[in-house]
């Protein structure tokens, strides 16, 4: 139970991570902001990216692999929420026309990539979880 706590707290860390980053990509695109950060984060995109992106993503497959053997409705929902916003922001910014370059498309690509990992995961653990109820009974 402990290491579902854990995890919970890991999700829900990335759940904020990822609402701030994304808020921090919307303040970018209304054109408020400093050019050289153009968000409210004082860091430029690709730290901003790495920092508070990948740090959900990671924290995101760490509560999923901490959790495997303990069954956890939260985790999964956790989980597909967190791939879901992930999902959802990129194709917001491919609707705004972000997506025109090959670097902004690869990394566009690569990004719905990554939430569609996470919603796997989340579904996983959904059958993970099931099996492990039905072996108990």
């Amino acid at each position: 139970m402990k290491k579902v706590k854990v995890a919970t707290g890991l999700l829900v860390a990335s759940l904020i991570l990822l609402i701030i980053y994304g808020a921090d990509v919307a303040v970018s695109t209304s054109g408020v902001g400093s050019p050289s950060h153009s968000g409210f984060l004082p860091i430029n995109k690709a730290a901003r990216g790495g920092v508070f992106g990948g740090g959900a993503v990671i924290m995101s497959i760490i509560g999923f692999v901490i959790t495997r053997g303990d069954p956890s409705q939260v985790i999964a929902i956790l989980l597909i929420i967190n791939g879901g916003i992930i999902i959802a922001g990129m194709i917001i910014l491919i609707a705004e026309g972000s997506g025109t370059t090959r670097n902004a498309t690869i990394t566009i690509s690569s990004t719905i990539g990554t939430g569609i990992v996470l919603v796997g995961l989340g579904i996983a653990k959904v059958k993970l979880d099931r099996a492990l109820i039905e072996r108990k009974h």
